[in-house]
């Protein structure tokens, strides 16, 4: 396996495996809309990275129902992650308990916009929050083991079960770069835009 993809591979499983937990892909808007071609780039990069990450999640949730021992492994990372988030002070379990709450008051029906659009925002930052712990516990280096020896283990029991996986992989590493790219570029534009319109 090429270096590149194994960086790739160990973000996506360290990713997917602890994000498993039912928090929503993150819509990361870039700012100053008017500059429309750009924006519509940045959606449809959007639109193709939830794409392959979906196929990715299938091909992985597929691959851990088909060999127990991975899904052992993958909850045992999980807890051990958990663990350093409690000793820094972090409860992930509350967190997790607050945003299904939230998600099942979004999807109810009965808010008004306002509403939806103030519990959208406090999922994100409890999403947020929960993320910023998860990276925090995952500089341990005992986890950082953790997280590549499952990491191989399990594209490498992906790729058996789906020859695409690393094409996919790969993909999805190049997509990631592109919509950083276009990002910086809106961020960019945006601030030449505030620069032209002091009171904007």
């Amino acid at each position: 396996m090429s270096k590149c993809l194994d960086t790739t591979v160990r973000t996506f499983a360290a990713i997917s495996v602890l994000l498993m937990a039912g928090a929503a892909v993150s819509q990361q808007t870039a700012p100053g809309a008017q500059s429309g071609g750009l924006m519509e780039q940045v959606q449809q990069k959007q639109t193709e990275i939830q794409q392959l990450n979906q196929q990715l999640a299938q091909i992985q949730q597929a691959t851990i129902e088909a060999n127990p021992e991975l899904a052992d492994q993958r909850d045992e990372l999980i807890a051990n992650v958990d663990e350093k988030m409690i000793e820094a002070g972090h409860d992930p379990e509350a967190s997790r308990q607050k945003i299904g709450d939230l998600h099942e008051q979004l999807q109810g029906g009965e808010l008004t916009t306002d509403e939806s659009q103030s519990v959208s925002a406090e999922i994100r930052q409890h999403q947020t929050q929960l993320q910023q712990a998860q990276r925090q516990a995952m500089q341990d280096e005992a986890i950082q083991t953790e997280v590549q020896a499952l990491n191989e283990n399990l594209v490498e029991a992906m790729a058996e079960r789906n020859p695409q996986t690393e094409q996919l992989i790969a993909q999805l590493q190049s997509a990631q770069q592109e919509y950083q790219a276009l990002m910086q570029r809106a961020m960019q534009q945006h601030g030449a835009m505030q620069h032209q319109q002091p009171g904007g």
